[in-house]
């Protein structure tokens, strides 16, 4: 396993002498932040610069290919100033995820209402259910179970929010979120999961627990 503390020690002390001032934040996010993290996963990482520019991308894809695991870089790079101007729709789920290694996220974005959190909830739904709906049909191969394996990955993200939307509380991992959900709600969770350890499950039964919930979750908004 990567020591994802040292790396990002280590990239940070890298930035910092190449950028000086303008290096505004460093991040983690994603299975490293949340505990779950395996020898597959990426390191994501999330960097906000000044008044970036294409050289700044250059300069972050040289140092991330000169650190150790750069097949594992991963994560998320922005300018200052395009953060604050961003969408208020993601700005709950980006704090929410995301642990401060170098700066202050919340000091650098836009404020967001519940209202913004409910409209980004609908919107990962709408993409969702296009996005299965669409495979089903047109896909050359349309009943890929790795492929609905995927579509069922977001579901942890839509479901983090919406908990939060409903009970106020986001909370982190899988592991405990599991204990939290019930009804279609743990069904979906719980058959995402079996799909990401390579459980071989019933495509069909699979695509309409994954329909059925899109829909119900879309009309109980």
């Amino acid at each position: 396993m990567i020591d994802v503390t040292d790396y990002m020690n280590r990239l940070t002390d890298t930035l910092k002498a190449a950028l000086g001032s303008r290096l505004v934040y460093v991040g983690l996010q994603g299975s490293y932040l949340r505990g779950e993290a395996n020898e597959h996963s990426d390191i994501d990482i999330m960097v906000v610069i000044d008044s970036i520019t294409v050289k700044d991308l250059q300069l972050y894809r040289d140092a991330i290919w000169q650190m150790p695991h750069f097949d594992h870089s991963c994560g998320f790079i922005c300018g200052r100033e395009d953060l604050i101007n961003w969408n208020p729709l993601e700005i709950c789920h980006l704090l929410h995820t995301t642990r401060d290694h170098y700066g202050v996220l919340k000091e650098l974005v836009p404020a967001y209402t519940k209202g913004d959190l409910l409209n980004y909830i609908k919107m990962g739904l709408n993409n969702l259910y296009h996005g299965i709906c669409h495979s089903y049909i047109h896909a050359e191969n349309n009943k890929n179970l790795a492929d609905l394996a995927m579509a069922y990955k977001g579901t942890f993200f839509l479901l983090q929010n919406l908990y939060y939307y409903t009970h106020g509380q986001f909370i982190a991992t899988k592991a405990e979120f599991i204990t939290k959900l019930r009804g279609k709600d743990r069904a979906v969770l719980s058959r995402a999961l079996e799909l990401q350890n390579g459980t071989a499950r019933d495509f069909d039964d699979s695509f309409s627990l994954l329909f059925t919930w899109c829909k119900n979750t879309l009309a109980s908004l």
